[in-house]
């Protein structure tokens, strides 16, 4: 076989059809436009164990048309189910885009031979939104996989519940109290927000705080109450207040402003609660609760013990 632009040149007898995430086959309009404009079109993507084309079905189809006897193509070495991800991914970047309802299908179809794989990442591949994948994940199929972790698009693995996490991290702190939260969560598969939460749970089981309810049982910022006091957090804010860094640039004025709200609010809590209409509590516990996490992680960003350098 000769080679071309790092190409190998391949008999088009040669090649056969793979497995495509089009459920429509062929476009045979767009194969027509191919075979009369053939100048730069990139080599077909070939599994080499198979000679199956992964990429590249229509240019295939208008090679043929066009009589034409060699193809450049470039190799593919993995399973069939990896083939059938890369034209999935291939297909949903360039040339003919797929179908929504094809996207769909090759997002329920890459669940099950790639289960483990995160939510984002099998949109990532099929260019659907993640709550898209995740919708097809809760529909039985009569063969669920039940998996402890997934692998994100950053090719990590994280447990699909944090309390494998929590205990690794709380067994790290306590081997190693001065170890920086952003080391225990790389250590132990869990967020920064989350390594924080353990710290703060393992001070209330010292007794430097009373201790807090479970999660899910109560309010959680219940428990840290007592480590809280006012003065010192208003004498703080004032004083980041004159901080020229946060006055003169948007993002700090937008931060102090966002502080200030939020530490008003906490004065006025209990009362606000109490005010609130009961259809509406739960929706309000969710969003309490994300912004109470979302904090959590820019305190521990922002922390003294803060390791900025992994």
């Amino acid at each position: 076989m000769a080679r071309t632009d790092g190409a190998d040149m391949v008999p088009v007898t040669a090649l056969g059809v793979g497995d495509s995430p089009r459920l429509r086959g062929l476009d045979l309009a767009h194969v027509q436009l191919l075979a009369e404009n053939t100048d730069g079109l990139p080599p077909l993507l070939v599994q080499r164990s198979t000679m199956r084309v992964v990429d590249g079905r229509h240019r295939l189809a208008a090679a043929r048309l066009n009589g034409t006897r060699q193809l450049p193509v470039r190799w593919f070495d993995g399973s069939d189910t990896e083939a059938f991800v890369a034209a999935v991914r291939l297909n949903s970047g360039r040339g003919l885009p797929l179908a929504g309802v094809e996207r769909s299908a090759a997002a329920a179809r890459i669940l099950i031979s790639h289960a483990h794989r995160s939510d984002r990442w099998i949109a990532s591949v099929c260019g659907v939104a993640p709550r898209t994948v995740a919708a097809l994940r809760r529909r039985p199929t009569g063969d669920e996989q039940q998996l402890d972790m997934r692998t994100g698009r950053d090719g990590r693995c994280r447990p699909l519940s944090a309390e494998a996490g929590r205990r690794i991290a709380t067994a790290i702190m306590r081997q190693q109290p001065e170890a920086s939260l952003r080391t225990v969560a790389r250590q132990a598969g869990i967020s920064v927000g989350t390594a924080l939460d353990v710290r703060r749970r393992l001070a209330d089981e010292d007794g430097t705080a009373s201790p807090g309810p479970a999660r899910g049982t109560g309010p959680a910022p219940a428990a840290e109450a007592p480590a809280i006091r006012p003065a010192l957090i208003k004498e703080q804010l004032d004083r980041l207040v004159r901080d020229p860094s946060l006055r003169y640039s948007s993002q700090g004025r937008a931060l102090l402003r966002l502080a200030s709200a939020t530490l008003a609010f906490t004065e006025q809590a209990e009362t606000i609660a109490g005010a609130t209409a009961g259809h509406s509590r739960e929706s309000l516990h969710l969003v309490a609760e994300a912004c109470a996490q979302g904090w959590a992680r820019f305190g521990s960003y922002v922390a003294p013990d803060a390791d900025t350098t992994v």
